[in-house]
């Protein structure tokens, strides 16, 4: 048979593209909501389940439009349409956006260097970093003292400061 040549190109490049599937498989996956969070928390998640991981010293939501005050059981059972809320972790300052139980937005800066390790990303990006970490974790994102990812439904942005990440902030689109 003449096709019997192009069997072993064949196995190559199949071999290949396993080979890149299997290295790709660490890479930021913008369409996964659970890329987008710091400390064990993310985007989507129900506000309950993420204060039961942050163990917030103190946290206090209202309603931004309303004033209204909620409770993390009012919030996780879906009341509140627009809730803002902070979080104060050891001395860390984290806030949160919530609408219908879930979690909308996640704010982080101002964090101590000594806590910063506390709050790293899912891929292990702390703040404090340097910007080449953020690239090496991350990929190559758009602007430069600030770093956006940009999913179908999601967004990261990483503000940087003397060539270290300085905050972070995760929305829902």
């Amino acid at each position: 048979m003449k096709y019997t040549r192009y069997v072993p190109m064949m196995v190559m490049f199949v071999l290949a593209v396993l080979f890149l599937q299997a290295c790709s498989g660490n890479e930021f996956d913008a369409e996964n909501p659970k890329e987008y969070g710091v400390g064990g928390v993310y985007l989507g998640q129900n506000v309950k389940e993420a204060i039961d991981i942050l163990k917030p010293t103190k946290a206090d939501f209202m309603d931004m439009v309303t004033r209204q005050t909620y409770t993390v059981e009012q919030m996780a059972a879906g009341e509140g349409d627009a809730v803002m809320g902070m979080l104060l972790i050891d001395r860390t300052q984290l806030i949160l956006k919530v609408q219908k139980g879930q979690i909308q937005s996640i704010m982080l800066s101002g964090v101590p260097q000594e806590d910063a390790q506390k709050f790293k990303t899912i891929r292990g990006l702390a703040i404090y970093d340097a910007s080449e970490k953020l690239t090496q974790l991350y990929g190559m994102g758009t602007g430069e003292k600030e770093v956006i990812y940009q999913g179908k439904s999601c967004k990261a942005s990483f503000g940087l400061a003397n060539n270290q990440v300085a905050w972070m902030r995760f929305d829902k689109l």
